[in-house]
C-alpha cells in the first residue's frame, strides 16, 4: 500500500482468464505460415500464391524476377537512380499504359514536363493523365492526398532530398489505403536509408540497356540484376548527327554546316582598317 503517490498512474489488471481469451484470438504461427500472408526463408517465393495481385511490367524478365510476377497493385514503389533521364520512364510506361485505359495517372510535381506526344505514342491515355504542381514545401501533403483519394490507378512522385522514415510510411500507408501504385522516384544515395516500401529498384544507365537490382521486394529474396534493352526509337535518335536520317547525304550536310559558320565568322569579324 502508498502512502503517497506523486504522480497518477494507471494499473491494469489481467486475470488468467482474459489472458487466455486473448490467446485464443490471436492466430498461431502455423495458421500464418499456412495462409501464406508471410514468407518464411528457405520456403518457395509467392509468385504462385499471388499472382492475380501484380501488374505486368511488361518486361518479361523483370516479370520473372519479381516474385509476385509483376509491379504491386498497391503500396509504394521507389525507384532510385543517381541521374535524371536514364531511361527510368520508360520501365514503367508499359504498365502506366494498361492502367490508363481504366483510371487516371497522378504526375505530381515532375522534374521535367512530360511530354504528350510522347506518351500518346506509348499507348497511354492522355485524357487520364493529371499533371500536378505543387510548391515544394506541400508535395508531400499532395503525393499523400491523391495516394489516399482513390480516384487514381497510380501516382508517381519525385523526391530530390532525404525524408525521414516516418514520412516514407505515411506514403505507404496512404497508398495501401486508396489502392493505389505509388511510383517514388528518389535519389540514388538514399539506397543505404531504411524504407518501409517493399519493392526497392536501383537503376543504373548503360550502353544500350537500362541496368536494374532488385534491393528489397516482398515474397522471396532480393538481389536479381538484370538489363533491359531501350527501345529500338530511343537508340535511333542517340546516335551522331553525322548518322541522322535526313533528307541530304552526310558530306552534303556538313559542307553546308561548314559553309554556314564561315559565313558567320566573316559577318561577326571586325573590319580591318587600311593604313
Amino acid at each position: 500500500m502508498l502512502d503517497f503517490c506523486p504522480r497518477q498512474y494507471t494499473v491494469h489488471l489481467y486475470s488468467y482468464f482474459d489472458e487466455a481469451c486473448v490467446m485464443s484470438q490471436s492466430p498461431s504461427l502455423n495458421e500464418l505460415l499456412t495462409q501464406q500472408p508471410l514468407w518464411r526463408a528457405g520456403r518457395a517465393p509467392l509468385n504462385s500464391a499471388r499472382a492475380g495481385e501484380a501488374i505486368d511490367s511488361g518486361w518479361p524478365t523483370l516479370n520473372e524476377a519479381l516474385h509476385h510476377g509483376g509491379w504491386p497493385r498497391s503500396g509504394s514503389c521507389e525507384l532510385l537512380h543517381s541521374a535524371v533521364g536514364i531511361g527510368e520512364l520508360s520501365l514503367v510506361l508499359p504498365a502506366l499504359s494498361a492502367l490508363s485505359q481504366r483510371q487516371g495517372i497522378a504526375w505530381v510535381s515532375p522534374p521535367f514536363l512530360p511530354y504528350a506526344p510522347g506518351l500518346h505514342q506509348q499507348g497511354l491515355i492522355l485524357e487520364q493523365q493529371f499533371l500536378l504542381q505543387a510548391p515544394p514545401a506541400q508535395q508531400l501533403w499532395c503525393t499523400e492526398e491523391a495516394l489516399r483519394s482513390g480516384a487514381f490507378a497510380a501516382v508517381l512522385s519525385w523526391s530530390r532530398d532525404d525524408l525521414p522514415h516516418r514520412q516514407l510510411r505515411r506514403l505507404h500507408l496512404a497508398a495501401r489505403d486508396g489502392h493505389c501504385w505509388h511510383l517514388h522516384f528518389r535519389p540514388g544515395h538514399c539506397e543505404q536509408q531504411a524504407s518501409p516500401a517493399p519493392l526497392r529498384l536501383r537503376l543504373t544507365a548503360e550502353t544500350a540497356a537500362l541496368g536494374v537490382t532488385v534491393l528489397k521486394q516482398p515474397g522471396g529474396h532480393a538481389g536479381q540484376s538484370l538489363s533491359l534493352p531501350r527501345p529500338t526509337a530511343l537508340l535511333h535518335r542517340q546516335r551522331p548527327a553525322r548518322q541522322w536520317p535526313v533528307s541530304l547525304p552526310p558530306r552534303r550536310r556538313l559542307a553546308l554546316h561548314s559553309t554556314a559558320g564561315q559565313r558567320a565568322e566573316k559577318a561577326t569579324s571586325p573590319a580591318r582598317a587600311s593604313v
